[in-house]
């Protein structure tokens, strides 16, 4: 079988048993960067039978990379969907899919969590004033007996829940699916999405629909109480930047918490956010962690030595 990893460009898999395990499996080439050019990209992958892909890197959705690589039967996708494979066609030729799901939820939990510590400490203004040798004052707030509000109830809000809750805090929770069965096996409340947005914390956890897509716009940012936070850990277009930079500039809402943005890349010189005293902002971090590299690793591994035995698992069948 002969199973290539086209754009490990992290070297997330150098040096790793994991690595060792696939080699196990079939004849492995692993590229250490992204390809520099499409022809370059089809040479490496063009008689590949298996496919790892790590993260969103190689772009099987807008290209026609899926008619050149004819003996393909699986791409095993490092990410919790694959939104970059065109799953209509990959499901035409007959490719599975998979996916590792939940591997980077405790990562992404903590992250937003440490948002949360952050943004009530006051840490984006007081820690850039204490480098430049000032003795700011606090003015944090405390977290306990605050509430946060969760706008998707998977994995990883149920994670943020516990974890809230262990802080002293009131969750509420609301996504298309909850019950109040599920929000209570978790420590939180079944709450609408009004109820929700006038929390202290308001945190994103949901996936991009045309449903959700901007959720978080200028009228709804408006129903946040001014002294609220919001974080979001998810994905950038679940938000109406320019309205949310309107009220961080304007003080309409404390501060908030970026990890995600559009597009992925450095801020520039003259991005608004890199001139706001009341943000955190992480360049989409919050999965990167050992402990979800290591899952992501074990889970790709996982998914192929089902395939191999006929049983596959964590199998994609939806467009994202």
């Amino acid at each position: 079988m002969r199973i290539v990893i086209p754009d490990d460009n992290f070297e997330l898999f150098t040096g790793t048993p994991a690595l060792d395990k696939l080699r196990g499996l079939g004849e492995v080439r692993h590229y250490r960067d992204n390809a520099p050019d499409r022809e370059s990209l089809l040479e490496r992958v063009g008689d590949a039978e298996i496919i790892l892909t790590t993260r969103y890197q190689t772009d099987f959705k807008t290209t026609d990379l899926l008619e050149h690589i004819p003996g393909l039967k699986m791409i095993a996708v490092m990410g919790t969907r694959p939104r970059r494979i065109d799953m209509k066609r990959a499901r035409e030729k007959g490719i599975t899919v998979s996916c590792t799901p939940g591997a980077s939820s405790p990562s992404i939990a903590e992250h937003t969590i440490m948002m949360v510590l952050a943004l009530a400490k006051r840490l984006p203004a007081i820690v850039p004033a204490m480098r430049e040798g000032g003795w700011p004052r606090a003015d944090g707030i405390e977290i306990e007996g605050k509430t946060i509000s969760l706008l998707g109830f998977g994995h990883i809000g149920a994670k943020v829940s516990r974890k809230a809750v262990g802080l002293g805090m009131r969750v509420i929770a609301w996504s298309r699916s909850m019950t109040p069965e599920r929000a209570a096996g978790h420590g939180a409340e079944a709450a609408s999405l009004d109820a929700c947005l006038e929390a202290d914390f308001v945190s994103l956890h949901l996936h991009v629909t045309d449903e959700t897509r901007g959720i978080m716009s200028r009228e709804t940012i408006a129903k946040m109480k001014p002294h609220a936070f919001l974080i979001n850990t998810s994905r950038a277009a679940l938000v109406d930047m320019e309205a949310l930079i309107d009220a961080l500039r304007e003080r309409r809402i404390v501060g908030a918490g970026i990890d995600v943005f559009e597009p992925e890349e450095p801020l520039p010189e003259d991005s608004p956010y890199r001139s706001l005293d009341n943000v955190i902002l992480t360049p989409h971090s919050a999965w990167n962690t050992d402990g979800t590299v290591g899952r992501f690793l074990t889970m790709l591994v996982e998914n192929i030595e089902a395939f191999l035995k006929g049983a596959p698992q964590n199998v994609v069948t939806e467009d994202v």
